[in-house]
């Protein structure tokens, strides 16, 4: 128990310091700018509880929140993510829905007589699809909450917010995202469990089912 705890801390803390670096140092490829930030999550989502998925997807939205009022602030779009719904609640969806889907699949195949190769690679496109959901759901919710309380007004540039733009502006990010970090976040989940950076909870192991009712035992229970 000390150990998983100690390991928990350890990967919070790693992937907030990666947060941190790509909210206030964005990667950008022309005129693409990358959500790199958003990949911590959905690798945690993969690997950990559903309170320490949480967690991580709000402190994201929070650091995120702050970068959109400083180093982001001259952006023409910083009164769109200067919106509470727009950049936290949308963030904080992300690492909900990556999880929900990834423990909705791995209970769906938790009976299955998997091994070897087979069962790794059915790990990995749980692990696929559960990012790629996820990646989804973030473009939907910063989409849908923008129509929601921006629709109609303009932006600095002169550019008016409707449903046009707001299908211009996503579908490449859009499409360049969803490919990257559905393909990425699998083997990076696969090198962390191989590293023993986190806990390898297998497929046929009855410890996907029970999990969050062994964390929650107490430690003389698990002892004994």
């Amino acid at each position: 128990m000390k150990k998983s705890y100690t390991q928990k801390i350890a990967l919070l803390a790693l992937m907030t310091a990666l947060i941190i670096i790509f909210c206030f140092v964005p990667i950008t490829f022309g005129t693409i700018s990358l959500a790199l930030m958003i990949l911590p999550v959905l690798i945690v989502a993969q690997v950990e509880d559903f309170k320490t998925t949480f967690a991580l997807s709000l402190i994201m939205g929070l650091i995120n929140y702050i970068a959109w009022f400083t180093t982001k602030a001259a952006s023409p779009l910083a009164p769109v993510f200067q919106n509470f719904f727009v950049c936290v609640v949308s963030r904080v969806m992300i690492g909900v829905n990556a999880w929900l889907i990834r423990v909705g699949l791995e209970k769906l195949l938790s009976k299955s007589k998997l091994e070897g190769g087979k069962k790794i690679a059915v790990e990995q496109a749980i692990y696929f699809t559960s990012a790629a959901l996820g990646t989804i759901t973030n473009t939907l919710f910063v989409g849908a909450f923008t129509l929601l309380f921006f629709n109609g007004k303009t932006l600095s540039t002169g550019t008016a917010i409707d449903i046009k733009y707001i299908l211009a502006w996503f579908s490449l990010n859009f499409v360049i995202e969803f490919i990257t970090f559905a393909i990425i976040t699998p083997p990076i989940v696969f090198a962390l469990k191989k590293a023993h950076l986190v806990e390898d909870k297998s497929l046929n192991k009855k410890d996907i089912l029970d999990a969050d009712v062994v964390d929650q035992q107490p430690a003389n229970e698990i002892q004994q």
